[in-house]
């Protein structure tokens, strides 16, 4: 095929993936903010929210508050004066800003031609559309930006060496997590291997290491204590936004029922038992019928079932992975045994996606939702694009496998959405 009509063709298929994700987006878009009701998890927040509002930000503190989430929502709130709509443009706009800093780490870190990076783009809005369900009123999105902000200050640590400043902007960073949400602490085996190998990469001492560790924890530490300072002069504890079930059972024992169940083949995966059904295994069996109400307990209740379960779990993620992410990781792996040289660049978001994904596997006993880690997953985008890029323009053949890799990876997008907007064309009417 000759250079020019692989080009048209080339041109021609950005352009119809284009239109597929603005069809879809705008069916998403009017069924998320021309829908005045609540979803799921969004009545938690839209209830410590309007707390939040209504009698300040100590009481809100006392009953739970994601701080970093309402504090900005307030802001926005000021111009909508909806706190539905608030909460629901506050994760749009974080959602924006990942995609903005996701761009800015390409740009600055990893070099891509133009149909690669427009490829990167369609690939993310891919992500975004297709789990617009962040865009409702939870925090999500928050997260996804600050370990866009990590990942950014470490690759940027890597070429510009200043100990304290980057350890003080991570103490600040991790401290502004947590105030957003109990989750971050699932971050943790993440950051602290990508720190390790950028310590080992750089040959840090020992005693630097460690300082510049000590002035992370200070440093969040002290973050997280300003900010709750009404709760913990009353003795309340440090305060995070949590799924209230019942005083009587945890999330993660409803967690481990339905993966008991799941595994037995009584829920379908990705389903959850009742608050009920729990209450009544353990009448049945017994309170050691189940772990205790942390997720701590869970792991260790019974190892083997853990170490099943996580595998089920690591597994079950190819296909979600695969339908927000198309065929990218496919490529990745069809060419890594022939790929010469991966970079430290590369190793840290490829790690960090691994890391997190698996974390969230293990502790996480039944269903690990996507939106967790699609962060993460944006992140990974832009090391294997670049991979792949790399590795086209190495072969003999560059122009035909890169006309193979863009034009598949755009087919797959657009044959995997079009159903959606087939059955809700009426929506675009």
């Amino acid at each position: 095929m000759k250079s020019k009509s692989k080009t048209y063709i080339t041109s021609f298929n950005f352009i119809i993936a284009g239109l597929v994700l603005l069809l879809y987006g705008s069916i998403r878009f009017k069924k998320l903010f021309f829908g005045n009701f609540a979803n799921g998890d969004e009545y938690g927040f839209l209830n410590i929210f309007d707390i939040y509002l209504d009698k300040g930000y100590s009481e809100a503190l006392s009953q739970g508050s994601s701080i970093t989430f309402n504090a900005t929502a307030s802001f926005f709130n000021l111009f909508f004066s909806n706190t539905f709509l608030s909460l629901r443009f506050t994760s749009f706009f974080f959602g924006i800003l990942t995609l903005l800093m996701v761009l800015k780490i390409q740009k600055t870190f990893f070099p891509l031609t133009k149909n690669y990076f427009l490829l990167l783009i369609i690939t993310i809005l891919n992500i975004l559309i297709v789990s617009s369900v962040i865009f409702v009123g939870i925090n999500d999105t928050i997260l996804y930006f600050l370990a866009t902000v990590f990942v950014f200050l470490v690759l940027n640590y890597q070429r510009d060496i200043k100990t304290f400043k980057f350890s003080l902007y991570l103490g600040l960073l991790f401290g502004i997590m947590l105030l957003t949400r109990k989750i971050t602490i699932f971050y943790l085996p993440s950051i602290v291997i990508i720190l390790l190998m950028l310590y080992k990469n750089l040959k840090i001492k020992t005693p630097l290491i460690f300082k510049s560790l000590s002035i992370v924890i200070v440093f969040s530490t002290i973050t997280v204590i300003l900010f709750n300072l009404p709760n913990l002069t009353t003795g309340k504890g440090i305060s995070f936004h949590e799924k209230k079930l019942d005083n009587e059972i945890s999330w993660s024992q409803l967690q481990y029922l339905t993966a008991i169940k799941h595994s037995n083949g009584e829920v379908k995966y990705g389903q959850h038992v009742s608050v009920d059904e729990v209450k009544q295994y353990i009448t049945k069996n017994g309170e050691k019928s189940l772990p205790g109400k942390s997720f701590v307990n869970t792991i260790y209740y019974d190892i083997p079932f853990t170490i099943k379960d996580f595998f089920y779990d690591l597994f079950s993620q190819i296909k979600p992975i695969t339908r927000l992410s198309g065929l990218i990781i496919v490529f990745f792996i069809l060419i890594l045994s022939v790929v010469k040289k991966i970079s430290i660049f590369h190793r840290y978001l490829i790690v960090f996606f691994f890391t997190f994904v698996s974390t969230l596997c293990f502790i996480i006993i039944s269903y690990v939702e996507p939106r967790w880690y699609l962060g993460a997953l944006m992140l990974v985008l832009v090391p294997l694009y670049n991979i792949l890029q790399d590795f086209s323009n190495n072969k003999n053949k560059r122009d035909k496998l890169n006309f193979i890799f863009i034009n598949v990876q755009l087919l797959f997008i657009v044959t995997i959405n079009l159903p959606y907007i087939i059955s809700n064309y009426k929506l675009l009417l």
